[in-house]
């Protein structure tokens, strides 16, 4: 039972979707401006979220007020936590690639938001019922990231000459569960809101997932004979010890996950947000490698891996 005066479930719910919708458009406005695309030309809505579970999805609404068409394909994913942005990304590029194989354009937005600061009322009535005090939802933020994922019958040929804004391009993507990690890490439902549980073996885990989806990406996309460092890195700042324990598993140079160390420093980690964070730093540096590795870790615990290339 919650105690006396604590925010009751519907209010922690109105709250996220005044707040998150409101980040979530002003990040959305923004990718569209970036993308030079219409909001009323958005043929798929692809949106992610590890805290808001109502309905109709908070992706409705935003969309509703963007003034995205009613037509438009929609998929909101649940579930996946930190792993959510890469999860995003891959099912619109896949979305991408079945539109063209119909010869159809697809200009697809894609939208993370995590209002991770509601957590705080199931760790303190926790706190208030046990001597034992979580501080996982301390490790983490709010925030709202979006993007534009295009097939080539979704650009102009205006859109596809320009140099700006720096774009990539979406290669290939792994998805994989490490057995026998279901309890590591998860968002427990509470009469009183999500409750995060952390074990103390996630930056092992995490670090130990990254080798066999690196070789299968590059093995298969005929980069046999690359090495971890002739890619700069897009690795989810979860925290210092996931970015360096990732690190030292792929035996990475600090300059090639500078992206992830400047995020974690000025953003922390903002779950499905927060990898897609680093992207977008990492699209705004000069850097000397065309290929990137992005990498994040959700509940499962999963891992999700994807190849992007920069256009020069």
């Amino acid at each position: 039972m919650a105690p006396k005066g604590s925010p009751k479930a519907e209010e922690i719910d109105a709250a996220w979707r005044h707040y998150g919708v409101q980040i979530a458009k002003k990040a959305a406005q923004k990718a569209l401006l970036d993308s030079e695309i219409q909001a009323n030309d958005i043929t798929h809505l692809v949106a992610v979220t590890a805290t808001n579970f109502g309905s109709p999805g908070y992706d409705q609404i935003v969309a509703r007020e963007l003034g995205i068409p009613a037509t438009a394909e929609r998929l909101l994913i649940s579930g996946v936590g930190c792993a959510g942005g890469l999860a995003a990304l891959r099912m619109a590029s896949n979305l991408a690639r079945a539109a063209t194989s119909q010869d159809r354009p697809a200009k697809i937005l894609v939208l993370a938001c995590e209002i991770c600061s509601i957590l705080i009322n199931s760790e303190l009535h926790a706190a208030s019922t046990s001597p034992d005090m979580g501080i996982g939802v301390t490790l983490f933020g709010d925030g709202a990231a979006a993007l534009v994922v295009c097939n080539s019958d979704g650009m102009t040929r205006e859109n596809s000459e320009k140099n700006l804004p720096k774009r990539f391009s979406i290669v290939d993507s792994r998805s994989a569960i490490t057995p026998g990690t279901h309890d590591e890490m998860e968002d427990k439902v509470t009469s009183t809101g999500f409750r995060l549980v952390l074990s103390k073996n996630v930056p092992k885990l995490t670090s130990a997932s990254l080798a066999q989806p690196f070789q299968s990406l590059i093995m298969e996309n005929g980069m046999s004979g690359a090495s971890a460092t002739d890619f700069d890195w897009a690795i989810h700042p979860g925290g210092l010890s996931i970015i360096k324990g990732a690190q030292a598993a792929m035996s990475l140079p600090d300059e090639l996950v500078v992206a992830s160390s400047e995020i974690y420093k000025t953003r922390g980690n903002t779950s499905s947000v927060a990898v897609l964070a680093v992207l977008e730093k990492l699209r705004t540096m000069e850097m000397t490698k065309q290929d990137i590795i992005a990498s994040s870790f959700g509940p499962g615990l999963t891992t999700e891996m994807m190849l992007l290339k920069r256009w020069r």
